[in-house]
């Protein structure tokens, strides 16, 4: 499946693909709860980082919402980033939560204290991480909290599951699962080799929260990337 996100371009109306579009409207009017709807002014996150640089790939289930999200995402330069990521293109922080001049943002700072422990590691920096590393979320639209039902909610979300399993089975990036593995199972029942955290409500990637030495296979693969 090519890339679909390579469609969707700058709006002041909503962000969502066409051929999602219909699927979306059926998911958001089935809801009883207003803060599980999907956020539409706000760009979807289907993925954040580069492929052909990524070595270490987090499992997600979606991007969540806040109220500056949609301001913040018509300001020129974070909005100018998230497009380069949607359409796999190169720029300096591929993982843009680390690149500097977002520092403020929410996206940035909803990643800070996850990633915290790998910052402590002799070796790597911002940029080195924001090369490395690559997540993908089981459903790419943003909302305030989750009521996601284990199954396929819209056609998009095809291009994650296989871009997932491709980077984790042909590509050999070390995996981790951040939450929510029956929603990955159901996805392909592949994804039940994939280890995931401990503690998914506090989802950091750090040695206390895996198994295994799988912190230090995390570090030795970002280390690749200096």
């Amino acid at each position: 499946m090519d890339n679909p996100w390579m469609e969707l371009l700058p709006s002041e109306g909503s962000y969502v693909l066409d051929m999602d579009r219909k699927a979306i409207d059926r998911y958001n009017d089935s809801l009883h709860n207003p803060e599980a709807r999907v956020m539409l002014a706000s760009i979807p996150e289907p993925f954040i980082g580069n492929p052909a640089s990524a070595r270490v790939v987090l499992l997600g289930l979606n991007p969540g919402h806040s109220l500056e999200n949609e301001k913040e995402h018509r300001g020129a330069e974070l909005q100018k980033a998230m497009f380069h990521n949607l359409h796999h293109e190169p720029q300096e922080y591929p993982f843009y939560p680390l690149n500097p001049a977002f520092k403020a943002t929410g996206v940035a700072e909803w990643w800070r204290p996850i990633l915290r422990k790998l910052h402590e590691e002799p070796g790597l920096d911002a940029r080195t991480i924001a090369r490395g590393l690559l997540v993908i979320e089981w459903f790419p639209y943003h909302s305030k909290k989750s009521a996601l039902p284990a199954k396929l909610v819209c056609e998009s979300q095809r291009y994650c599951f296989q871009l997932a399993r491709d980077m984790l089975e042909k590509h050999g990036a070390v995996g981790v699962g951040m939450r929510s593995m029956d929603h990955w199972v159901s996805a392909d029942r592949w994804f039940g080799k994939v280890p995931f955290l401990k503690n998914r409500q506090r989802p950091w990637i750090s040695r206390d929260n895996m198994d295994g030495g799988l912190f230090d296979r995390i570090v030795q693969a970002l280390s690749g990337n200096t």
